[in-house]
């Protein structure tokens, strides 16, 4: 073969390619613009694909639809394959999904080193997106081995975060039975950690909670 005929084939491999990833990012932003039911379980079976660049988009693009998607995603969390686990993992920390706290702790058991390693990455992230308290509410009851092991991970990853941890899990809060309610900027959680600087915890405060005391 030529040197002109091996250039021709391989501009041609080129072209080919260039449509091809074209044409699947066309089909997930369609997919993401429709955001239905149908849409977000094709979004997951492209999560399930053996194409990198197409659980990339999908990724994206779930991100991106938040709320919308996140109850259909807990369930890969313990099914399929290792690359789909991670990516439902990540996709639920970026949104910072607190219902899927539980499940991600047990996903940090995971045989696969990648899967655990993310599962946890995604916890540290819930928990820097007013969801601490879901975080130690799960930890509180763990056993004691579990718990410690848990913390250690997290406090590696984000030692401001471990520290908060520790002091929710004194507070009467680990009483309650039922979290889903709550999130770190909730009255009673607010109360719990009273004396701390908010603050310094979370940032400023959101437009919605004015400071307290103030002038006037």
């Amino acid at each position: 073969m030529s040197t002109d005929d091996k250039y021709s084939q391989s501009k041609t491999f080129d072209a080919m390619s260039t449509r091809g990833l074209t044409a699947k990012r066309e089909q997930v932003r369609e997919l993401e613009l429709r955001a239905d039911g149908d849409a977000i379980e094709r979004l997951l079976d492209c999560l399930r694909d053996e194409s990198w660049y197409l659980r990339d988009l999908a990724e994206q693009a779930l991100t991106r639809l938040g709320r919308r998607g996140a109850d259909a995603l807990v369930p890969l969390l313990r099914q399929g394959l290792w690359y789909t686990r991670a990516g439902a993992s990540r996709i639920l920390g970026r949104i910072g999904y607190g219902d899927a706290v539980p499940a991600l702790f047990e996903l940090t058991r995971d045989s696969n080193h990648s899967v655990g390693s993310a599962a946890l990455d995604a916890l540290v992230e819930i928990g820097r997106q007013r969801g601490a308290v879901r975080l130690a509410h799960a930890l509180h009851r763990m056993p004691p081995d579990a718990r410690q092991q848990r913390m250690d991970e997290i406090q590696s990853r984000d030692a401001m975060l471990g520290e908060r941890l520790r002091r929710l899990m004194r507070s009467e809060l680990m009483a309650v039975d039922d979290v889903s309610a709550l999130d770190d900027d909730s009255a009673a959680v607010r109360a719990s950690e009273e004396g701390v600087e908010w603050e310094v915890l979370t940032g400023p405060p959101s437009p919605r909670s004015p400071h307290d005391g103030g002038d006037g």
